[in-house]
């Protein structure tokens, strides 16, 4: 999402003078002239043919948006320019293809099928710690839920008895065999112990680990060898993604004289952090310019790779300036980050002419309208005198899917070029559940049907006024008007969305408020923040796409919420919940949840934790999948609206971009980047 992705949507980079230099790289060099000398006192004469000068070496500029903070892989500090220019620095050590993880640095990716992992029986006693049925980190005691040996879903979940002493629970092991020719930049060998040293670092003070959850259930992680990694998970704990439990090295020949505590305060680790990618970083110099040459010892030189003797990476404040570089020839590759989706027409226009190449692809992102159940003045027991949202209603939220004309918002906001969505996942995605799924068509005619019978009525015989309640509710006052407050960020194609949206539901009797908000305090947590504090009705803005966890948005765990309420203290999750689970914690991240919806559901809980701690290869895991898509478009705690499309543009004869619908990075392929001549030998 805007808010986890953790930044989006604003980066670039680029250098003048070296054009020129670049420019003439391309102009085929003419014969030069021969010389005659004629050498005193013999008469003879000599031919001399001098040799011609080399060719000013290549150089590719790069342009992005907003500057990186940071390279620090666990600064917490990483807006997307940074993850794109570390695949400068970094190949890999996985790329994401079509869905599907590829190994770079890792010799395979390990499975159960190849041996690499494997999940053996193990038994614990009272006081261990471990991961329950529920995913949580708890010590094992009596009135623990647990999942015994052999039990991959809630079905078979036992409570300890207060005589039990002893139990048996599944542990996974895995293995990562590193590639035994990647060096560091600096010739040093990349190794196990190097990526065991990250692991530490990321545990250590100071530090903001990429996967706080992986590294909690995390029981051990040493090297075997000298290119073998082990990484062993607490009883208990079996993720889908397993292959992906390997921390990226760092260079512990260069930090080691530092404590694990003090790396996080190094420059060098923020601003020139060593890498056994295809370039290493040479000079930053802030607000302006970044400059990389290639890695000496880069594993991919003998396939002619790099292709560029310098990278030039510039930074642009807005997209006009960004394509005025392009055309100038001051840039090659302008990132999306730019928002070049606000010069669709105009770089369509320019392709057709020849003067620019233009990727336009889904992107690893949907929009989303989300609705807010349940808002923070109901946590505390009923307060009437503070409207509760009508959206508690199923009915309701179903009639607000369905008076939003979503194919008229894609083709007259973003020129059909993006494409809807039904579900959380992307229609090309392999799990994609689609026959599963109720949808919910442009259909105002039902949706006031549905309105009428939620008890929200037209008292007026005015559609363009908004309903009021005529019916007994715990969570609606009798009377009230139907409106409610849309926010969103202040991205102006969102802006224009919300808008639309905002007139489709007036048509429908449903007034729309809409708000605006830096992203910044869009996004900031509760109880403050009007979207993670449950202080609006609907939130308009995009979740990144992660497939094999992205159903652990709307499960009850994740919703923000006061500290120490139990579930039997909040009404509206006591009528949800059979009474001996009551006595659970309600929120328990607090305000830092993310299910902002308040949606709470126990057969989805069930079958997310299927899906988050099941293996990928039994029907039961893509069983439980299908379900969680399924259940979400039934209960519509959000409205799936379409995908992101990332837009880039380049000169027109750059080869080597390949976009990828899900992975954000476009400098995935940095090494074999080309354009001109280069590209008669790039794939």
């Amino acid at each position: 999402m805007d808010f986890m992705n953790t930044s989006r949507r604003s980066m670039l980079f680029g250098i003048v003078f070296v054009m020129g230099l670049m420019l003439t790289a391309c102009i085929p060099q003419k014969a030069l002239p021969t010389v005659v000398v004629t050498v005193e006192p013999s008469p003879e004469i000599r031919v001399v043919t001098p040799t011609p000068p080399p060719s000013p070496p290549p150089v590719l500029v790069l342009c992005y948006g907003q500057e990186p903070r940071s390279l620090y892989l666990y600064s917490g500090q990483l807006n997307l320019t940074a993850w794109n220019l570390l695949q400068l620095l970094y190949d890999g050590p996985m790329d994401y293809r079509d869905y599907q993880d590829v190994p770079v640095l890792l010799e395979r990716l390990p499975s159960l099928e190849n041996g690499d992992a494997v999940v053996e029986p193990v038994k614990v006693r009272l006081g261990d710690t471990i991961v329950d049925a529920d995913g949580r980190v708890v010590r094992l005691q009596p009135g623990v839920r647990y999942r015994p040996a052999g039990c991959t879903s809630d079905d078979c979940a036992r409570t300890l008895g207060p005589e039990e002493e002893e139990v048996t629970l599944d542990r996974m092991t895995v293995r990562f065999r590193l590639r035994q020719d990647v060096r560091w930049s600096d010739a040093w060998g990349v190794t196990a112990e190097d990526s065991v040293f990250s692991y530490q670092v990321a545990r250590a003070k100071g530090s903001t680990p990429l996967n706080p959850w992986l590294l909690d259930r995390t029981a051990s992680y040493r090297a075997v060898d000298t290119y073998t990694v082990e990484w062993q998970g607490l009883p208990g704990f079996v993720n889908n993604t397993y292959w992906r439990n390997f921390w990226s090295p760092l260079p512990r020949h260069r930090l080691k004289t530092y404590s694990l505590d003090e790396i996080a305060s190094v420059e060098e680790v923020h601003r020139r952090p060593l890498g056994w990618g295809a370039y290493r970083l040479v000079e930053w110099e802030p607000g302006k310019r970044m400059e990389f040459v290639p890695n000496p010892y880069y594993f991919r030189q003998n396939e002619g790779l790099p292709r560029f003797a310098k990278v030039i990476v510039r930074f642009f404040d807005n997209p006009e300036e960004g394509l005025a570089a392009l055309m100038t020839g001051e840039c090659d590759f302008v990132s999306e980050t730019v928002g070049l989706e606000h010069q669709t027409k105009l770089l369509f226009a320019l392709e057709d002419s020849n003067k620019v190449q233009v990727s336009l692809a889904p992107g690893p992102a949907f929009e989303h309208l989300g609705f807010v159940l349940y808002n923070q003045a109901l946590d505390d027991g009923l307060q009437y005198r503070d409207p509760g949202s009508p959206l508690y209603d199923e009915n309701v939220r179903k009639a607000v899917a369905m008076c939003i004309d979503k194919e008229a918002i894609i083709q007259e906001v973003y020129g059909g070029f993006v494409q809807a969505y039904t579900t959380y996942l992307p229609r090309d995605h392999p799990a994609f559940a689609g026959d599963q799924v109720p949808t919910y068509p442009y259909d105002p005619e039902e949706a006031q049907r549905l309105l009428e019978e939620a008890g929200w009525v037209d008292h007026d015989q005015d559609p363009t006024t908004p309903r009021v309640f005529r019916k007994s509710s715990l969570w609606v006052r009798y009377g009230q008007p139907l409106e409610l407050t849309l926010g969103t960020t202040q991205a102006p194609l969102r802006q224009q969305v919300a808008q639309r949206i905002a007139a489709d539901l007036a048509q429908c009797g449903i007034r729309v408020e809409v708000q605006t908000y830096p992203a910044q305090e869009f996004f900031a947590t509760g109880p403050e923040g009007p979207v993670f504090g449950r202080r609006l009705d609907m939130a308009l803005f995009a979740w990144t796409l992660r497939p094999e966890i992205m159903c652990h948005l709307w499960m009850t765990e994740a919703i923000p919420g006061p500290p120490e309420a139990t579930i039997d203290d909040v009404l509206w999750l006591r009528r949800t919940w059979p009474a001996e689970m009551r006595d659970r914690d309600a929120f328990l991240y607090d305000w830092a949840g993310w299910n902002y919806h308040a949606y709470s559901d126990p057969e989805f809980d069930a079958a997310c934790r299927q899906v988050l701690f099941g293996l990928p290869s039994t029907p039961e895991y893509q069983k439980a999948w299908a379900f969680t898509q399924a259940r979400l478009a039934e209960r519509v705690p959000l409205v799936p609206l379409y995908t992101q499309m990332k837009m880039v543009a380049m000169r027109a004869d750059f080869c080597g971009y390949t976009p990828d619908p899900g992975s954000p990075l476009e400098l995935r392929d940095v090494e074999s980047f080309g354009y001109g001549d280069l590209c008669e030998t790039t794939d």
